[in-house]
This record gives C-alpha cells, structure tokens and sequence, in this order.
C-alpha cells in the first residue's frame, strides 16, 4: 500500500510541475507584452525596471547640460522629482525587436527625436550618451 501511496504521490508532482510549465508558455510572453504601461498622463511605466519615463522628449537637440537642466526642471505627469537617466537605464530600454515612430528601437510608447539620448555619466571631460539606431 505505502509503495503505491508513494506512486500516486510522485504522479500529482510529475503533473503539478507539467501543468506549472504549461501555464508558463502561455502566460508569461503575455506578461512580456506588458511590460510598458501607458499611465495615461504623458509618462509610460517600465514593469521591469520600476522606473516611470517620459512618453516624449523636448522634441530638439539639445546639448548635454541643458539635457541636464531640462530633465531636473521637467513636471510631467504630475512628478517634480524627475533626473537624468544613467547609461545602463537607457540601455535597458533598447529592443531590437521593436521601432518606435522615429524609427529607433525602443517600444512604442517612448517617443525620441533624437537616435541617442543622453546620459547622466560623464567619462572624464566627455558626456555618455545612448545609441537607439545602434544599442551601444
């Protein structure tokens, strides 16, 4: 009786476990998918990272310091605590599988008029900026 008691148990796990893998595929590239939100407000949520972006950028080139200073004086979605992003925040953001509206791989939620964005790193005397054509 124990022996069969000890079968019976190990097919519920073997079943558990397949219906556990099962669930996976077809959850989690749902989950994927969501991975932006849209808050609806002019700012776009990031699930992964936990950070909030801004759905759009000042829509012109802009130099590194007044990047800086837009960004430290930026009030959108109702935030006042907005800063520059750093190097690897933006380089999350990079998806080569996806183009946004100014054809830069980023998702489509987040509009750029510029391929690179800048950063708040500096390397020596030299800004850092990212790359969206290129991912670096």
């Amino acid at each position: 009786m124990r022996f069969y008691a000890r079968i019976l148990l190990t097919q519920k796990i073997i079943i558990a476990f397949g219906i556990i893998v099962i669930i996976g595929f077809f959850v989690m590239p749902v989950v994927a998918m969501d991975r932006f939100l849209d808050n609806g407000d002019g700012t776009v949520a990031d699930t992964k990272t936990g950070l909030t972006w801004a759905s759009k950028d000042n829509g012109i080139p802009i130099n590194w310091p007044d990047a800086l200073s837009y960004c430290q004086n930026y009030r959108g979605g109702g935030h006042t605590d907005w800063r520059m992003p750093t190097l690897a925040e933006l380089a999350s953001l990079y998806d080569p599988e996806n183009i946004n509206r100014g054809g830069y791989h980023l998702n489509k939620l987040i509009d750029t008029s510029a391929q690179s964005c800048w950063a708040a790193e500096t390397r020596g005397f030299k800004a850092v900026r990212f790359n969206f054509t290129y991912g670096r």
